[in-house]
């Protein structure tokens, strides 16, 4: 299991189409990759505790949006830190680091690179989002020791997200009981489908939140069908703060090895 992945994807976890083939039927049903009337998120850090079944503690999410020191020209960047923690350490031992760069004026993601230690080895992938594209770059090999080949691979799609620009596009909507936000979001090295529907407000941990639920399909990158993403069983449900910061409080995810629940433990200012 990559666990940064499948966090990161779980949290969130669009539109032109190549000339060479039909717009799939899913197309129609996109959201406009403009901007919404919320207000930004301001920069700020946000801290996670990942745990399974809310019982065990399973890991850690740090996301930092905008990072002081953390520069770019024309950039927001967002810098993302995941680590596997007690039982879960022992089993699936995970560390990874990503910084990503999106364009200061849309969002729009334009540069994602991480790099994550797992099993014995290093991934790096890099990422670009073209105008017309998505091209990303993995390599792969024993942790201290030379990556192998590169493997690179391209997906012929615009607009397409990341995971933080998904995250800020969508809490940046009105957010109004039943809209729905579906976006293309291309998070490390594969494309899927993101639907998510806003199923109302209700108190949450204390909290007012706003109440979406998640799905996600994976899209095959050459005929852009849609397949089930088996490792998710059903759509998660993710609680915003309902309030300017718009933050994730919680998010709870059916996967393939039980129910991941993802907490927000701290939140500040920068």
């Amino acid at each position: 299991m990559n666990f940064h992945r499948l966090l990161l994807i779980s949290l969130l976890t669009a539109c032109s189409v190549s000339t060479a083939r039909s717009a799939p039927a899913w197309e129609k049903d996109l959201t406009s990759p403009t901007i919404g009337p919320h207000p930004p998120l301001s920069p700020s850090v946000l801290e996670l505790n990942v745990s399974w079944k809310g019982l065990v503690n399973s890991g850690k999410v740090t996301m930092e949006f905008a990072p002081k020191g953390a520069k770019k020209t024309a950039a927001f960047v967002v810098r993302g830190t995941a680590i596997s923690l007690g039982p879960a350490a022992m089993v699936f031992p995970y560390k990874g680091s990503s910084w990503t760069e999106l364009e200061t004026a849309t969002l729009k993601p334009r540069f994602f690179h991480s790099v994550e230690t797992q099993d014995g080895k290093t991934v790096t992938t890099t990422t670009r989002y073209l105008p017309k594209n998505v091209e990303s770059n993995v390599t792969a090999g024993p942790i201290g020791k030379a990556a192998g080949a590169p493997k690179s691979q391209t997906f012929s799609f615009s607009p397409v997200f990341e995971v933080y620009s998904a995250i800020l596009h969508i809490r940046s909507q009105k957010l109004a009981l039943g809209d729905q936000i579906t976006l293309v979001i291309h998070p490390f090295n594969n494309p899927y489908l993101l639907c998510a529907k806003v199923l109302g407000r209700e108190k949450h941990d204390g909290r007012d939140t706003i109440r979406l639920s998640v799905d996600m399909q994976k899209i095959d990158r050459k005929t852009l069908k849609l397949k089930p993403y088996k490792k998710i069983k059903s759509a998660a449900s993710l609680w915003l703060s309902d309030d300017t910061d718009r933050i994730p409080v919680e998010l709870r995810a059916a996967v393939f090895i039980g129910d991941i629940r993802a907490t927000l433990s701290g939140f500040r200012k920068l």
